[in-house]
């Protein structure tokens, strides 16, 4: 019951992440996927997908604290899982792939998990981005308390975005 009140005081932007999504998956499959270049053609993606979310996500939230400029915290961005299929990272050694492989079948929901929201994912698959899983944090998972920390892996249509300003303004006072 504490997870569905916490969401319930916490906004849902759902609709406003899903238009920074759309705008960086057209940027990305329109105007730079076909480049020669595709090292180069990234990174200044990269470059701009930080000052599209600035632009599309940061400006639409509101910051209630005392920070000014460059000491506000990031926002408290929070994935909640709808019955999702959650893909969890099994530990590797620094410069080693990745693997997303941890639970095989692993079902969640929003009374199970607590997810911070990290950036849109895809595996590989050149020209087109699709961004079709949210890159999460694990922050609490009571029944795996040892996946906590760690990185996971929801589908984008198995969830919802929520920004809360209560953990921002935890985060300030650290």
């Amino acid at each position: 019951m504490e997870s569905r009140l916490s969401t319930m005081a916490m906004r849902d932007i759902t609709e406003l992440m899903n238009a920074y999504r759309e705008c960086s998956r057209n940027l990305w499959n329109v105007y730079f996927s076909k480049r020669k270049d595709i090292g180069d053609a990234l990174d200044v993606f990269e470059q701009i997908r930080e000052l599209l979310f600035d632009s599309i996500v940061l400006s639409e939230l509101s910051y209630e604290g005392e920070a000014k400029g460059e000491d506000i915290p990031p926002p408290a961005l929070k994935v909640v899982p709808q019955r999702s299929l959650i893909l969890i990272q099994r530990l590797s050694g620094p410069g080693e792939a990745r693997y997303w492989d941890q639970e095989k079948d692993m079902v969640v929901g929003s009374d199970d998990i607590t997810l911070a929201f990290v950036d849109y994912f895809d595996f590989f698959q050149p020209p087109i981005k699709e961004f079709h899983y949210c890159l999460c944090r694990i922050l609490s998972f009571p029944s795996h308390v040892g996946y906590e920390g760690r990185e996971a892996l929801v589908e984008v249509s198995r969830a919802k975005l929520f920004h809360d300003d209560l953990g921002e303004q935890k985060q300030a006072a650290v």
